[in-house]
């Protein structure tokens, strides 16, 4: 049930991704994370609610609801590095460069300190995903293409890289330690808690910490640009709900080793789904690490 949880939770991890996009230009990164916070609380209490562990909530232990609360908070901060690297470069570049580099340190950092020893499946797969995401972030000019471009009078000009491409990779980086650091805090509050009530906790904490900004900044109210966006930011909201449930499911099922080399299978799906929804182009390159991807998907699964 983990491993499916988690590659679930990478199924969905993208389709937030893809879904937020699309939004305004004048939404800003603290917009999309206040409405996945907000909304995706008040989506996992009506979980709780729902399936009778809501009372689960005032009867964390303290030293989990401590280690769910720090990671949720490093979560969120990389959270809204990785939607301003979204704003500044393209999904099939932010994508792959944060969840590489993240599954090295979460892998590293599990043995480390959790005492996760990766099995031999864990580490191949890990390479093998590693290498599709490479793949996917493969953008090669074709035929002189990227170096000259055509201007409306009919003359041409030297196509000039975009400097947002470096400043989204760069993001992406600290994003992937920001993540790593949130990915330990979690595993080791989860020890003690139910899997609902921990994504609940997840979302409380970063959603009391937004009141107080949004009180402090009235520039960055949600309601300042839900108009016009309102139907991308819920349903990312609630796809980012699920991906934190989902997430906390495959933790508490599966090795941590096991989770974070599945989750990070979500760069294969992103770039599919902004091919189909946002047209981004699917190259050979794309469908190259699309493929590494599955097979290291098998290879974590058929041998760990």
């Amino acid at each position: 049930m983990g491993e499916l949880a988690a590659i679930a939770n990478a199924i969905v991890w993208a389709l937030t991704g893809v879904l937020t996009k699309g939004v305004a230009k004048n939404v800003k990164p603290t917009h999309i994370v206040t409405a996945q916070v907000w909304i995706g609380l008040l989506f996992l209490l009506g979980v709780g609610l729902a399936i009778g562990q809501i009372d689960e909530l005032v009867n964390i232990k303290l030293r989990s609801a401590l280690f769910l609360a720090g990671g949720a908070l490093v979560n969120t901060a990389g959270s809204l590095v990785f939607w301003l690297a979204i704003s500044r470069s393209t999904i099939s570049r932010v994508y792959p460069t944060t969840q590489s580099i993240f599954i090295s340190i979460s892998v590293l950092s599990g043995w480390l300190f959790l005492g996760d020893n990766p099995q031999i499946g864990v580490i191949g797969g890990a390479i093998l995903i590693i290498g599709g995401v490479i793949l996917l972030n493969w953008q090669p000019s074709e035929s002189g293409e990227s170096e000259i471009a055509e201007t409306t009078t009919g003359r041409t000009k030297p196509k000039r890289k975009p400097r947002s491409d470096f400043i989204g990779i760069g993001l992406g980086v600290v994003t992937s330690f920001l993540w790593a650091g949130g990915f330990l805090s979690t595993v080791v509050g989860l020890e003690d808690t139910p899997p609902v009530a921990a994504a609940t906790i997840r979302n409380l904490v970063p959603a009391v910490v937004f009141v107080g900004v949004f009180v402090a900044f009235p520039s960055h109210r949600i309601t300042r640009v839900f108009k016009g966006s309102g139907i991308r930011l819920t349903a990312g909201a609630i796809m980012f709900a699920l991906s934190a449930l989902t997430f906390v499911v495959a933790l508490d099922n599966a090795p941590p080793g096991v989770v974070v080399v599945l989750i990070n299978t979500s760069p294969m799906w992103a770039v599919v789904f902004a091919a189909i929804l946002l047209r981004e182009r699917l190259t050979r390159y794309a469908l190259g690490g699309a493929a590494l991807s599955m097979v290291g998907i098998f290879v974590t699964l058929a041998f760990r």
